[in-house]
Parts: structure tokens; sequence; C-alpha cells
């Protein structure tokens, strides 16, 4: 095959043949112009090829002569440089020509740029132009690659010799022109000399059926992506080409992003990883669409874009396609900068037309918002909002002054009526009828220790001061815990949890009320007392039972209240705190509906009247864990309550001389203690009633 290295030159060029050859080269040279004449030229762009020829012609035009000793090949390859040379300066975008064939013999011309020189320092600083040759596989260990350097063709500048084992058979699209017997184009691939895509074409010489080599160009993405940067759809959009089946890109505006390294190797993008999140989104919202047009949202500044995708003609060779990213605004940007502005100014009109607006009626307005607000208060049963300035619109003032009439009644008739059941009947806007209804509540009554004998003894002004304060006190706290005031009944008050507003920690609740009540009794006595008034000593009584609430009376006359017998034993209840000397009388269905939260101590089994059974009561002492000073445990609270529940269930268990003991204890600790007095007692009475009947027995 060595004979096919020199059959591609131009028929023109003169032989060179050394100057022994005498004749002989004559003969040599007639032989090389006749085995040249008339035979065609492949040609691939600017690069022309001459061939084919026989292989006995071609070893006649190019082996040793006539087989005589010592005569010497004719060489004119390296005079066929200059259609290299030509090729390249011919189209810029053509980066390498050259020829590769069978027998491994490759010749190359190149072009140097700043990326050869930085790739190779043996390059020389003034060379512009680069060839190259391999020599053909042979049975030598070694092949070699002569490289020469011209600044302006042919005046070499330099020359040096490198050892090879490339094998240019193996390069992409040698073996498929081979095959095809056609134009193969190549997939890009990374230049190792300038680091950016080029493309391979390779077009094959055949003798007759006989596969010689390929005649080669590298072909730079510059003038395609220079092509597709400054021809745009749009100002701001993006055009590149990619092969549809890995990926890859083929070519982009901004050729630096068409490659990327990877474990510190230059490879080509891809539409997966391109440097570029507008790119990849529109990738992936094709993969997942299927659609050659679609519209997606870009990841870095949330625009709209439009994506394209159109595909090479199939008689292309390669499955390329052009995607072209566009962003909506720059086809209707104008429309939307118009519509912007006529925004604003309708913006500024209408500002200016309400503020005029505005100003015209807020003289009108403002009177009404304010009986407007009075009503809501109304509503509310908020009695202290403060009355506005008259309107000077009479119609107006003619309202204000029936809202101000209505809040007066309300107020007056909520001084009567508990506040909810008001507050509820304005809200339903049903009259008030007859009516019950059965409901579990928590019932409070409370009364004053003696108030008979202070009535006596206290002046009538002194009297009413100390009654009115009490009974604000025990209002005040009854509602401050969700309660209502039923009624008074001199110095008595009747209340309940539950009712007319269901509460489900009532009982909770109602606890609490009557912890804040006597202990700010307290507070109020300990005052009196510095004034020289007499301390007045509250006593109540708590339950929790099922009773009858509603209104009753008659057509004329209603109250709201709670009927039945769980209201009588709250009643009666109130009235044992006298018999133990306690302040907070519970049931034991309070205490079992609140043990968890309450600290309370056992005082004993009684039997109140409408009672058949007996049931046990207790005083209450705090709420566990509340820091409310009106509510929590106070001082030593906990070892009263512990001695007493432990007394309590000697008793409970009637072993009275053990319960005596236990009482007689508390007494030391608690000298004062009224419960402890009282079950002693108690307890001495039971055990000598005890002993007088084992004696009579």
């Amino acid at each position: 095959m060595a004979h096919w290295r020199r059959c591609w030159v131009n028929p023109k060029v003169s032989a060179r043949v050394s100057a022994k050859q005498g004749g002989r080269s004559l003969r040599a040279r007639a032989v090389a112009a006749r085995a040249l004449r008339g035979r065609p030229r492949l040609k691939l762009g600017a690069l022309a090829v001459v061939g084919p020829f026989s292989s006995s012609e071609a070893r006649v035009a190019f082996a040793t002569g006539d087989t005589q000793a010592g005569s010497a090949p004719i060489d004119l390859a390296s005079s066929d440089d200059g259609r290299f040379l030509f090729a390249l300066t011919s189209a810029t975008h053509i980066d390498a020509a050259y020829v590769s064939f069978e027998d491994g013999y490759h010749r190359v011309v190149t072009r140097i740029d700043e990326d050869r020189r930085r790739a190779d320092p043996r390059i020389p600083a003034t060379a512009n132009w680069h060839s190259s040759y391999i020599d053909a596989i042979t049975f030598a260990l070694s092949r070699i690659r002569h490289r020469q350097f011209f600044d302006i063709w042919p005046h070499q500048v330099g020359e040096y010799n490198v050892g090879t084992d490339t094998d240019m058979r193996r390069l992409p699209g040698y073996q498929a022109a081979k095959i095809t017997r056609t134009l193969a184009v190549t997939e890009p691939s990374i230049n190792p000399d300038t680091g950016f895509p080029v493309l391979s074409l390779r077009f094959p010489i055949f003798q007759g059926v006989e596969f010689l080599g390929c005649t080669s160009a590298n072909i730079t993405m510059d003038v395609l992506s220079r092509f597709l940067d400054k021809h745009r759809t749009s100002t701001r959009s993006t055009t590149l080409v990619a092969d549809r089946n890995n990926g890859k890109i083929i070519a982009f505006p901004e050729k630096q992003k068409g490659v990327r390294l990877e474990n510190g190797a230059l490879k080509i993008a891809t539409l997966t990883d391109i440097d570029d999140p507008e790119v990849r989104e529109a990738h992936r919202q094709h993969a997942l669409a299927g659609a050659d047009s679609l519209v997606f949202r870009s990841p870095t500044n949330g625009e709209d874009l439009i994506a394209a995708f159109a595909n090479f003609p199939d008689g292309f060779g390669q499955p390329w396609q052009v995607i072209t990213l566009t962003p909506i605004d720059d086809f209707v940007g104008t429309l939307k900068a118009t519509n912007r502005l006529m925004m604003a100014i309708i913006i500024v009109l209408t500002a200016i037309e309400l503020f005029f607006i505005y100003f015209a009626s807020s003289r009108l307005s403002r009177p009404v918002e304010n009986v407007s607000r009075q009503l809501q208060a109304i509503e509310s049963l908020q009695f202290d909002v403060p009355a506005s300035r008259p309107s000077n619109i009479r119609e107006i003032a003619r309202l204000e002054s029936a809202a101000s009439l209505l809040r007066t009644s309300l107020k007056s008739f909520s001084s009567f009526v508990p506040l909810d059941v008001v507050r509820q009947l304005i809200k339903s806007g049903i009259p008030l009828t007859l009516g019950v209804e059965p409901r579990f509540l928590t019932v409070f009554f409370s009364d004053l220790e003696n108030f008979s004998s202070h009535s006596e003894t206290l002046a009538p002004a002194d009297l009413l001061v100390q009654i009115s304060t009490y009974l604000e006190e025990v209002s005040s706290a009854i509602s401050d815990e969700g309660g209502t005031v039923d009624k008074f009944i001199g110095d008595g008050v009747m209340a309940f949890w539950n009712a007319p507003v269901q509460r489900p920690d009532h009982v909770l609740r109602a606890c609490a009320g009557a912890l804040r009540a006597a202990r700010r009794m307290e507070r109020i006595n300990d005052a009196w007392e510095t004034e020289g008034r007499p301390r007045i000593r509250i006593r109540i009584g708590l339950n929790c039972a099922t009773v009858l609430v509603g209104n009753v009376g008659s057509s004329t006359r209603l109250s709201y209240t709670a009927l039945g017998d769980g209201v009588n034993v709250a009643a009666r209840l109130e009235g044992i705190n006298k018999l133990f000397g306690t302040t907070i009388c519970i049931s034991d269905s309070i205490f079992e509906h609140a043990r968890a939260e309450i600290l309370a101590r056992p005082l004993k089994r009684v039997q109140v009247k409408g009672r058949k059974t007996k049931f046990m009561i207790y005083e209450l002492l705090a709420l566990r864990a509340s820091d409310d000073p009106a509510l929590r445990v106070r001082d030593r609270d906990e070892q009263l309550c512990a001695m007493t529940w432990q007394a309590s269930e000697h008793i409970e268990a009637g072993d009275f001389a053990a319960a005596e003991r236990a009482y007689r204890a508390i007494l030391d600790n608690f000298p004062s203690d009224p419960v402890a007095k009282f079950m002693l007692e108690n307890c001495e009475a039971m055990c000598a009633g005890h002993q007088l009947a084992s004696t009579s027995a």
C-alpha cells in the first residue's frame, strides 16, 4: 500500500529526484505521468484527491525505478501539502485536512493557533501551519510521526520527530466510510489540541472494489456557533443544535458551554449537564411531555419560555435536532408594558376619583359608622363605649338618639337578668318564653355568717357598704370564671355554671369561682378590720347535678333560674359550713369530677333534707396546679389535708379510737382547726356510746 501514499498528488507537480538518478528519473517521471493521466479526482470541499490507480501502475510509478540497484523512488507526497493548505485557507471552519491509508500511513495539515501552542511547547512561536505524516505499519517495533512547521507556506521554521502508536483506522467514521462507501460524518469529539468539539468528515478512496483509505477534514463548530449567536429568534432567545439520541451538544451560541470538565478531562456537554439551567429544564420538560413545542417556567428567574424542538431531515445522516428557547416576553413584552402603563394611568385616575368620593362622602358616612359601632357594642353588651358627637344631619341624629336609648335600656335590663341570657336573647332574636330543660349544672350558694346580728348593730349606711362590697366581690368572682349569677336572696347569692352557655369544665370553674370569692372576702375583711369595721365571714356550698334550668315565672314576669334537688343540696351544703366551721363545703359529686385538680379534705358523711342516703362532704382548700394567689395551695394545706384523710379513713373503718387519736394529732399541729375540734367531739361521743353499749351488754 505504500504506493498509494503518493497517488493523490497533483499530476502537474514536479517529482523530486535524487541528483544521482540521472536518466532513470526521466523514465520514472514519464511512468508517473502515464499513471496519473486521465484519472478522476474525488472532491470533498476544497480538498482534491487523485485516484484510483491500478496497483501495477502504482508500483511502476512509485517503486524503485526499473528494479536496478541503487535507484531511488520518486517522492511526490510532500509536494501535495499545498492542496491541504488550500483546503484550510478556503474555509476557516476547517481545522485539519488529512488522508489515511489502510497500511497505517497518515498525512495531515493543520493550522496553528494559541490552543495548539499551549498544548505542545515544542511548536515554534512563529509557526502558523503544521504538516506531518506517520509511517506505515510495518514489522518495525515503533512508528514515527514526522512534524514540520511553517510560518508562511512553504517556509519551514521547525521540525521534530516523535514516536507514536496511533492507528488512524480506528478513528470514528473510518470504518463507516469503508462500509457505506460514501461520506461519513462523525459525532462531535473533543480536539485535544484546542479543547473544543470538532466534526470529522470522511470520504472513502476505492480502486475498483478495493478500499484504499479515507480522505478527511475536521470541521470546528465555531462558524455554526457564531451563526446561532447572530441569528436569534429574538434578542434573548437561545438556539442550539444537539444529538437527539444521546443529548450531546453539537453547537451552542456560547461555545464555552459546549464542553465541560469531568475528572480533569474535557467532555462534550449534553442536554442534561450543560451549564445552562434553562436548556436543562427544557430537555426535562420535553422528555416528560413528548411534545415538540412546549411552554415552561425558567428555573433562574421564573420567566415563561417557549421551547421548540425540530429534527434534521432523515437524509442528513445524523440524528440531530435544533432547539430554540424564546422568552414569551420577547414577543408580548411591548404589549405587556403598554398594558402596565395603561393600568398605572387607570389606577392613578381611579385613586384621584376615589379621593374626591371619599372627601365628599366622609361627612355622610362618619355619623352612620358611629351609630353602627354603638349598635355593635350594644349587641355584645358593651355599655362603656363613649358616645360620639351628635350628627348635624337630622335623620342620623334621631338614629343616634334611638341607639343611646336602647343602650341604656339594655344596661338596666342586664342588671336584673343574667348577662349571658341577655346576650343569647339578642343574638337569637327569639322572644323569651316560659320553658325549662334538664342540664348538668354546678350550683353555687353563698351566705354571710351572723348577718342578722350584724344588721342590728351596724348603721344602715355602714351595712349597705359592707353588703354591697360583699355582693360585688362574689359576683365578679363568679363572672371571672364564666358563671351565671342567678339571684340575690338577702345576703345570699345563687349562681350556676354550664347555663345558658355550655362549658365542659364547669365543675372546675365553679371551684375556682368559690375560692376566688372566699379569698377576696378574706382580704376585704382584713381591710375592714384595720378600719374598725366588723369582719363578716362567708360560707359557700357547691354541688353538681342534673337540674331543670330555664325561664320560670308568669306570662308577664320571667326569671332565668335552676330548679331541682341538686339546687337544694347546694343550699344545704352552704348551711353545713356553720356546723364544721368551714368556708367552702362541696359534695361528693364535685369531688369525683374534679379530684385530680383540687385539694380537698373529707369532713363527714351527712344526710340532708330530701335525701334518703348519706354522702360524704368535703372542704375545698385550693387548686393543685394553679399559680394564682387566689387559687393556689397555701402553706401546710397539704399536711392538713393528708392528716384529715387519715383520720377520716379510721372513721370509715369504724375505728373511732384511732380516729380520735388522729384528730388530736391534727389539733397538736393545727390548734385552731374547727373541723378537728368538731370531729374530735364526735369521735369521743361515738366512743362513749360504744362503751355504754358494751357495759349494758
